[in-house]
Parts: C-alpha cells; structure tokens; sequence
C-alpha cells in the first residue's frame, strides 16, 4: 500500500480485477458442478452422494 495509507489508484484496480477474477471462477465451478450433476441425473435416474441402502 501507499504510505500515507490509503489506497492508490493501482492497488484499487488490483484488488478490483482480483475480485473480479475470483468471482468469475468460481462461477464456473458452481456451472460446472450443476452441470455434471445434472448428466448424472440423466444417465442413472437419480444422484445419490452416499450408497445408503436406507434411503428409500
């Protein structure tokens, strides 16, 4: 940061990307994840995280 502590125009605009950046992958790993469950779902009927043979 600068010295007389506050923040710069270029630690603004790295924390703002970084931000930015962040949000957008994990986005992607939310969309990934939906969508592989959701071909899970059409290939076996159902998604079950555990093989709990008490789960009717």
């Amino acid at each position: 940061m600068s010295d007389n502590k506050k923040i710069g125009d270029k630690e603004l605009a790295a924390i703002s990307v970084s931000v930015i950046v962040f949000g957008g992958l994990m986005f992607h790993w939310v969309a990934e994840l939906i969508s592989t469950l959701d071909l899970l779902e059409l290939a076996y009927g159902t998604v079950k995280l555990f093989n709990n043979p008490l789960v009717f």
